[in-house]
Formats: C-alpha cells, sequence, structure tokens
C-alpha cells in the first residue's frame, strides 16, 4: 500500500507541476503580447530593412530577397523588393498592388485572398496591433527565449501546415526575426535598421500607374 502511495502522489506532484508550467507560459505569452501592443501602439510610422531567405528542401537551394519596408497606421504598406528583382509592392489594408518595373507590370489582388511567404515582413510589421484578430484562428505559444529576444510560436488552428517563431527584442517589444517552416522550405526573414515615427509623405503608399504599364486585376 505504501508503494501505491507513493505513487499517486508522485502522478499527483507531476499533474500539478504540468498545470504550474503551463500557467506560467501563458502569463509569460499575455505579458508579452501586451508589452508588443503597447509599443505598438506608439508608432505613428516605421521603415524596416528586412531579409528574407527560403531554402527549398528538395533542391538544396536557398533564395535571398532583400528590401525596404515603409508602414504608416493604420493600415498603409510600401515595399521596395530589391532583390532577386525589383518589385514594389502597394497595400492598403484591401488590396495589393505588386508592380515589377521589369516586365511593365502591376497585378492587383484582394489583400485578405494572398497567402505567401514573399510577404512575412507585413505580418511580423503588424503583429504587434493584430493578434487579437490572428489569435482567432491560430494557436499562438510562448516557447522560449535568449539573451535577446522572447520567442512565441504561431500556427493554424485548424490546417497546421505551416507554424512560424517570432522572435521579439526584449529592449524594443518589436519582432526581430521569423522563422516560418512550411511542407518543402523553411523562410527565414530578420528585420533591422528600424526608423521609427519619421515623416514618411502619404504619397508614397499610393501607386500611380506609370505610361506603358499593363494593369493586371485578378479579383
Amino acid at each position: 500500500m505504501k508503494k501505491i502511495s507513493i505513487f499517486v502522489f508522485a502522478a499527483v506532484l507531476s499533474f500539478f507541476a504540468v498545470n504550474v508550467f503551463a500557467q506560467s507560459d501563458e502569463a509569460r505569452l499575455n505579458e508579452i503580447l501586451a508589452k508588443m501592443e503597447a509599443a505598438d501602439k506608439k508608432i505613428d510610422t516605421a521603415e524596416i530593412t528586412y531579409t528574407q531567405e527560403i531554402f527549398y528542401s528538395a533542391t538544396k537551394e536557398t533564395q535571398k530577397i532583400t528590401g525596404v519596408l515603409k508602414y504608416k497606421r493604420p493600415n498603409s504598406i510600401f515595399i521596395v523588393q530589391r532583390t532577386p528583382q525589383e518589385q514594389r509592392i502597394f497595400i492598403d489594408g484591401k488590396r495589393i498592388t505588386v508592380f515589377t518595373p521589369e516586365n511593365s507590370q502591376a497585378v492587383v489582388d484582394n489583400w485578405k485572398d494572398v497567402i505567401s511567404g514573399d510577404f512575412t515582413p507585413v505580418s511580423m510589421i503588424n503583429f504587434g496591433s493584430g493578434w487579437r484578430t490572428i489569435k482567432k484562428d491560430h494557436n499562438i505559444n510562448f516557447v522560449g527565449e535568449d539573451e535577446m529576444n522572447y520567442i512565441i510560436e504561431i500556427s493554424p488552428a485548424q490546417k497546421k501546415d505551416w507554424s512560424m517563431q517570432l522572435h521579439i527584442d526584449k529592449s524594443t517589444m518589436r519582432p526581430s526575426k521569423a522563422i516560418v517552416t512550411a511542407a518543402g522550405l523553411v523562410v527565414t526573414v530578420t528585420i533591422t535598421d528600424y526608423k521609427i515615427n519619421q515623416n514618411i509623405k502619404k504619397d508614397v503608399f499610393k501607386f500611380t500607374v506609370p505610361e506603358g504599364v499593363e494593369v493586371i486585376e485578378l479579383n
């Protein structure tokens, strides 16, 4: 009977330990998200430089994309992709326009219909203000930290075909890196050179069709 009692006691301790850690992680996550939201509320405009590396497991090849993203609250975004091909991307929260000068072509689509790893920097820059909406259809969990960053993981609640680990700078509570894992690829995005609340003219975020450019409406 004593042996049984010891096993039962150990099981009870284990149960409470698991629940304490779960509550601790949830409390830590809520604290991080609240601080991110508070930091984001202080931002009216932002300009960042990003590097995005896409590793394709089938071919063992890596594609590197670099660019600059400009953001103006509430939902105006302008991206200049520098490599591997110059593109200018305009997002207003409803529509996205991707202009490729080399092809003299601009493609317009509904922003919500676009699902592409190419726009991971957008989801990163908007996470502080958009996590409540994201949480409706996604799981968000605290998974750890290092000396400089907190690390949280985001994945779809239903079709779990991808996951993203988001690194949040402890000193600024802004995203610094994201690692997206999906079928056949791993996307790593690094953000540097944050410039906050500088004077960015509204015209920057508006696409004006240059002469001779074909505009393709997908929706």
